[in-house]
């Protein structure tokens, strides 16, 4: 892997770019979870025609595509090279964010090449966790992990209900958390604020350990910017609702991240990983299974 790294941090960027086309060209013709992707732009867009999504969906193969030797790379390049193609939009609030004292809570999404975040934050001194769960033995998660290590980010592989006595540690310790808002959760443990007009089960825990522990929240994204750059934004601190009822003040919270998301996904929405399975768990009283498309009148979040 460190053999593939340095030699795609040799090319030229635009090179770099077009294997990475070609990756996504390659699983768009396979229809790798193409399905799925249609079905997820169908429930999110339903005032787009098919043929808008089809292209949104064709975009989307081609951008993650892209992200998969941009991935492999950055752990690659020389400091220089790092410092050239991160362009930092409200760093000023992650300091403000920092300066409190407290531990820093970094919110982010599956939106652009969210894996380089943590290597924008490393080059500034900046010392990343990322939880995850345990996964199956694979020559790809291998990689995975190596390439965020060699990043700088420390991969804190937790248990199941050991996630915020983890999370704590890694605060006190003085690291920056980088927490995942967009991915489905079982129900057990779900709250369900609206993505796009559609109750998404999403984790608490980030609105948890900021109440538990007073760290600040930032939300961040990375916008590549077509030339080998990548944007990093922040937006925050996000304040936490203090009005005494804890779930409600949670589920605000967590319904500000996701519709901080959804305006950029809407601005970007070839951006964003549409194959995976955001809204596949549903809450009590509906059916399992992939929700219905909202109608742009009873969406809960109206018609934007």
């Amino acid at each position: 892997m460190r053999l593939l790294g340095f030699l795609l941090a040799r090319l030229p960027p635009r090179v770099v770019a077009a294997l990475g086309a070609a990756l996504g060209w390659l699983a768009w013709t396979s229809r790798i979870r193409r399905r799925v992707v249609l079905e997820n732009l169908r429930l999110a867009f339903p005032e787009k025609t098919e043929a808008e999504r089809r292209d949104i969906a064709r975009r989307t193969y081609r951008n993650f595509g892209q992200m998969i030797p941009d991935f492999f790379r950055v752990p690659s390049l020389r400091r220089e090279e790092l410092e050239g193609i991160f362009v930092h939009e409200g760093w000023e609030r992650f300091e403000e964010a920092r300066a409190r004292g407290k531990g820093v809570i970094a919110a982010t999404a599956h939106f652009g090449n969210f894996e380089v975040l943590a290597a924008a934050h490393t080059l500034r001194g900046v010392p990343i966790t990322m939880i995850s769960r345990e996964m199956g033995k694979s020559g790809a998660n291998d990689l995975w992990r190596k390439a965020r290590l060699r990043a700088g980010v420390e991969d804190l592989v937790v248990t199941k209900g050991s996630t915020l006595s983890a999370a704590i540690r890694s605060l006190k310790a003085g690291r920056v958390l980088g927490y995942v808002i967009d991915q489905n959760q079982p129900r057990r443990r779900a709250i369900f604020p609206t993505f796009f007009g559609v109750p998404a089960a999403t984790a608490a825990t980030p609105a948890l350990l900021a109440m538990r522990t007073g760290a600040a929240v930032v939300f961040t994204v990375s916008v590549p910017l077509g030339d080998g750059r990548h944007k990093v934004v922040i937006e925050g601190p996000v304040a936490v609702p203090d009005t005494g009822d804890r779930d409600a003040d949670a589920l605000a919270f967590m319904q500000d991240l996701n519709d901080r998301l959804e305006r950029w996904i809407r601005r970007y929405p070839d951006r964003w990983y549409w194959l995976h399975r955001r809204w596949k768990t549903r809450p009590d009283g509906e059916g399992a299974g992939h929700p219905a498309p909202a109608s742009p009148l009873t969406r809960a979040d109206g018609a934007r």
